[in-house]
């Protein structure tokens, strides 16, 4: 996917507005499949595919084995937003 994250303490959870938890973007590498479909440092992944994410470990367990388009729930601005992303191989980075 292209990005660095990192879990959610109480305080960061209500900061970003997440009141569900995720994990925090904290980088996105460039021309990733994150940067291409838009996410940003700041943004809260809350699930993907519809299967939620609390931690980073969810993350990683969701994107193992996933190819092609995958669908991104996230929080920004205390907002939530759905975007599309596209993974084309399994590279053991998130």
């Amino acid at each position: 996917l292209g990005v660095s994250v990192q879990s959610l303490t109480p305080e960061l959870e209500e900061y970003f507005g997440a009141a569900s938890g995720g994990v925090l973007v904290s980088g996105v590498a460039q021309n990733s499949a994150a940067a291409k479909a838009g996410l940003k440092a700041g943004d809260v992944i809350t699930s993907i595919n519809g299967r939620r994410v609390s931690a980073t470990g969810d993350l990683i367990r969701d994107l193992r084995d996933l190819s092609g388009e995958v669908t991104l729930e996230i929080v920004r601005d205390k907002k939530p937003m759905t975007l599309k992303a596209v993974i084309t191989s399994a590279s053991g980075v998130l």
